[in-house]
């Protein structure tokens, strides 16, 4: 991982590698479980069963250990992403279908619904924050407006861009609802299903320009 928190060479060693791990999901889920003021050192290290003194070692301040944390989470769903891609023959609708459904079932975690609306909260108060969520939902428009180019290479990539966005605000705005605990959580998949038919009617009745 390009961490850009971490003291120089904090993880270098094996060992010091799996305490930077060890620190981060910590920090996200006390970041899930306690929100973003919650989200201090002390309860971070108490997590890790290690002193304060002992985790400043390896992140300065929180800061640092939230640019971390943002970045690893990046991560992790670029890696989600490369296997949902991975698991499915190479024809764009499939792809596309399939990364609406995983985010679908993403949006059914914990993790996911509590993380999330926190990052927007974080957003609104924090660049660091501000920049990894711009970051991170890019991304995801990068990754689905290459399966909706290759269904429509009739398109601009300015509309292509247009469409994307579309798909990502669809998906994602659905976490305050369909999310775990949330109040049309058991609608999920069938929500899901609408949401996919949604997509696909859109970026094939999209007219070229």
């Amino acid at each position: 991982m390009n961490r850009r928190g971490a003291r120089p060479g904090a993880g270098v060693s094996a060992k010091g590698e799996e305490r930077l791990q060890q620190i981060l999901e910590a920090a996200r889920t006390t970041l899930i479980e306690e929100g973003y003021h919650g989200l201090t050192m002390r309860a971070v290290a108490d997590r890790c069963g290690i002193t304060v003194g002992n985790l400043t070692y390896y992140y300065a301040t929180k800061q640092h250990l939230l640019r971390d944390l943002l970045t690893h989470v990046r991560h992790q769903y670029e890696s989600a992403f490369e296997d949902v891609l991975s698991s499915v023959p190479a024809d764009p609708r499939e792809q596309l279908e399939a990364i609406v459904r995983y985010v679908f079932s993403d949006l059914g975690s914990p993790e996911t619904t509590g993380f999330f609306p926190e990052l927007w909260a974080m957003a609104n108060h924090d660049e660091d924050a501000a920049r990894f969520m711009e970051e991170i939902y890019r991304w995801e428009r990068e990754v689905l407006g290459e399966s909706i180019a290759a269904m429509r290479p009739d398109l601009s990539p300015a509309a292509v861009r247009r469409l994307a966005l579309f798909a990502s605000a669809t998906m994602e705005g659905h976490t305050m609802f369909v999310g775990h605990g949330k109040s049309h959580a058991r609608q999920r998949r069938a929500a899901e299903n609408v949401v996919v038919s949604a997509i696909m009617h859109v970026v094939e009745h999209e007219p070229p320009r």
